[in-house]
């Protein structure tokens, strides 16, 4: 799978600061202390990492007849990569997925293995069709306006998806990289469960349970926390939809179609603040779409 990677990446050392990290470049090719360098940030593409997939499926599904039909699945599943920013947003999405989309350390690669950013361990997916039998034999107004009704629902649950917490003091003194991130990829050290609550939209997951490194003395290390170590809220939504077909001709029809998206207006909060430089570092600011309806008339020929 194709990753981004910075390919002239900085070295520490103990004259290292904020300031001179272009300098320290593996590459950097400066003529002088003082002069200028040859070689500054290099964004390389690669296909140098990996993913894969387990997962146990239970399927039922009724095929539709007799004014009903329904599919309903059930996955437990676990899916790991090296990054899932890339596919999902593009370059640089860490207020899109929660993923800082470089590496932590980018002389070790290999740390970066953990959880996708899609990993929902537990996914329910239920669809079903239904006729409304009440009215259906009758005959004159009451079977023009009130019969031949169908209703569709499909309903959707899964658990959380993870995310990191990050820290965006550059710790390390890594260099640069705005070609591939906007952010650094240090993160803290975890000192206590970040997944123990208290789950609100408040505080997701406690401050205390992360310890930021300290920028004088754990200068250019690099933390415990793995990638996508924090899981963020589950998702339920349930969406409904009622429909009648009323046959104008031999060729005409017209259908009226009822929709309603997020039925029960379950709200679905986004991903918390994964930043523990912010202020508002744990607070979940954003949430999917409350209840929607529409109404529809389609002519059918």
């Amino acid at each position: 799978m194709p990753r981004f990677v910075e390919g002239n990446p900085a070295v520490y050392g103990p004259d290292a600061t904020a300031q001179n990290g272009d300098r320290r470049r593996i590459y950097a090719s400066c003529t002088a202390p003082t002069g200028p360098c040859g070689v500054g940030a290099v964004a390389i593409l690669t296909d140098n990492s990996d993913s894969n997939y387990n997962a146990g499926e239970v399927h039922l599904s009724r095929t539709f007849s007799s004014g009903l039909g329904y599919n309903i699945a059930y996955a437990f599943s676990k899916t790991l990569d090296y990054v899932s920013s890339l596919h999902m947003a593009g370059p640089a999405p860490l207020l899109i997925t929660g993923e800082t989309d470089i590496a932590q350390n980018p002389f070790d690669l290999k740390a970066e293995y953990g959880p996708s950013l899609f990993d929902a361990r537990h996914r329910f997916v239920a669809s079903v069709i239904y006729d409304i039998p009440a009215f259906r034999e009758s005959h004159g107004l009451a079977h023009e306006i009130l019969g031949g009704w169908q209703i569709n629902s499909i309903v959707t649950v899964n658990s959380g998806t993870p995310f990191t917490a990050y820290d965006s003091r550059n710790v390390s003194l890594q260099a640069p990289h705005p070609s591939i991130s906007g952010a650094w990829g240090d993160r803290p050290n975890v000192v206590s469960d970040p997944n123990a609550g208290p789950h609100t939209p408040e505080q997701w997951m406690l401050r205390s349970a992360l310890q930021q490194l300290n920028a004088v003395t754990q200068a250019g290390q690099s933390s415990d926390e793995r990638r996508n170590e924090v899981r963020g809220p589950g998702y339920g939504n349930v969406d409904l939809s009622m429909l009648k077909t009323f046959k104008m001709s031999e060729r005409w029809a017209t259908q009226f179609r009822a929709e309603c998206f997020n039925a029960f207006n379950h709200t679905n909060f986004g991903l918390p603040v994964n930043d523990l430089n912010s202020p508002t570092f744990g607070q979940i600011l954003t949430a999917a779409s409350p209840r929607v309806l529409q109404f529809a008339l389609k002519i059918m020929y």
